[in-house]
């Protein structure tokens, strides 16, 4: 039902990686998950009930399917892009729930907590209705009460009693009866950060499907993807503190190269395929 993304520090901006580390004091901030949803939909899929959209998010709902007028949410968080349901219409009187979701990896021992941290947008007849996520099926977050949030709302749940598990499913519901329905619920700007005893990138139980030489590198590194990993959609080079170095898209299955003479050191290399995210450790000089 989901689509499994395997633990991937994936580094954010100087600014923000350095907000993020004073979140965890005594230890190491990471961001594990993050997207804007402005390259792609995320990796999200829908998990049942059909509303939901990946798209651009409308300014003004020009839609009528719905009871009554409907607000929007002028336009994205950041960016043009997100999820909604029905972007440019008001959800369904399903009597039933919509989902849509990513699955995340948090089995790694360093770990110490984890958070989810998205932007939302919603109208939401909660006489009736109303918006969940679930983590492996277990509720985490609800809406019951709230019928229009105004404006984008920055959001945080905790999913540190999820640590532990390699496969921990997150799933954004609307629950709609067959009574009255209204705009519905937009997200943006998705993240899964996280506080570590260790600095994740360094791990030593990374998931490797693909040859790198040559060892050291100097100028060009070499990429051998695996035939089981499919067209590499994506690179991604971090330092030994997590902090993004460079990043480009080969949309390659067979072999290409990566510019590393500005770099130095011992680095993490992680490749984005359809199958997930496989990495390692590589040593430029």
């Amino acid at each position: 039902m989901m689509k499994h993304l395997l633990l991937a520090t994936i580094a954010l901006s100087c600014t923000g990686f350095s907000n993020l580390q004073a979140q965890c004091p005594g230890s190491f901030a990471a961001t594990l998950y993050a997207t804007d949803f402005e390259a792609n939909d995320g990796g999200f899929v829908e998990s049942g009930g059909g509303d939901w959209e990946y798209g651009v998010i409308p300014v003004l709902i020009t839609g009528t399917n719905c009871g009554s007028t409907p607000t929007s949410p002028g336009g994205a968080h950041s960016g043009t892009k997100g999820w909604g349901t029905i972007l440019d219409g008001c959800y369904n009187n399903l009597g039933a729930f919509s989902g849509t979701g990513i699955s995340i990896d948090l089995s790694d021992p360093a770990l110490i907590s984890a958070k989810l941290n998205f932007a939302q947008w919603f109208g939401v007849f909660v006489n009736f209705d109303y918006l969940r996520i679930t983590a492996n099926g277990t509720q985490i977050y609800r809406n019951d009460t709230l019928e229009n949030s105004g404006t984008w709302l920055e959001q945080t749940v905790d999913l540190s009693p999820y640590i532990g598990q390699a496969s921990v499913n997150i799933v954004f519901d609307l629950w709609a009866t067959t009574v009255v329905n209204r705009s519905g619920w937009y997200i943006d700007d998705v993240s899964i950060t996280a506080c570590a005893s260790q600095p994740l990138g360094v791990a030593t139980t990374l998931r490797q499907g693909f040859m790198a030489w040559p060892v050291p590198a100097t100028d060009q590194l070499t990429i051998q993807p695996s035939a089981a990993m499919g067209a590499v959609l994506e690179w991604t080079l971090f330092d030994a503190t997590g902090r993004q170095m460079a990043t480009g898209t080969p949309v390659s299955t067979g072999p290409f190269q990566i510019d590393v003479s500005r770099f130095n050191g011992m680095n993490l290399l992680d490749l984005r395929t359809a199958n997930g995210h496989y990495r390692q450790q590589v040593v430029v000089q």
